[in-house]
């Protein structure tokens, strides 16, 4: 019976989850932002992560950018990463899942780590995870969390855009 159970709840889940589209395996050409990889394929958005802005041209970055940047840099370009496509977004990047050359999900590593906050949307695989990493950043005060009047990635683009 419990086998039936597991096995019920298992298929009931893989039937509600979004699967990838496309995987490949590369290295990255570079990393672009916090939340962004470029790969010959195809520049990659990182599902259900959202970093703080860099600095574009005249436009100030925010406070974190360039530690998510390091951070997403220094993992993502150890190795081949092994990218799970799951669509492309109005922009069209590729959105992706990226797991390093150690196993390690980036996407989860930057919410974790505190680097960048969870951007979930109802195509965002792994969506518990990714709150449960937040909730412990947050509560340890990490990264994004431990700075004082932060600003949420989106609220910031959407005062630029007003700005301008």
């Amino acid at each position: 019976l419990a086998a039936g159970v597991i096995l019920l709840v298992t298929l009931g889940w893989a039937a509600s989850a979004p699967l990838p589209t496309r995987v490949f395996v590369a290295l990255p050409e570079r990393v672009a932002d916090g939340d962004t990889v470029v790969y010959a394929a195809g520049s990659c958005r990182l599902i259900g992560v959202d970093a703080p802005e860099r600095k574009k041209g005249q436009q100030p970055g925010q406070p974190g950018a360039e530690n998510a940047f390091k951070a997403l840099r220094d993992e993502a370009m150890r190795g081949p990463t092994t990218v799970l496509v799951y669509g492309v977004d109005k922009y069209g990047r590729l959105l992706c899942w990226v797991i390093d050359h150690a196993g390690y999900a980036l996407n989860l590593m930057l919410v974790e780590s505190g680097f960048a906050e969870a951007y979930l949307t109802d195509r965002s695989p792994f969506a518990a995870g990714f709150l449960e990493a937040q909730r412990r950043a947050q509560a340890e005060k990490r990264g994004i969390w431990n700075l004082r009047g932060r600003e949420s990635p989106s609220s910031y683009r959407k005062r630029m855009r007003e700005e301008k």
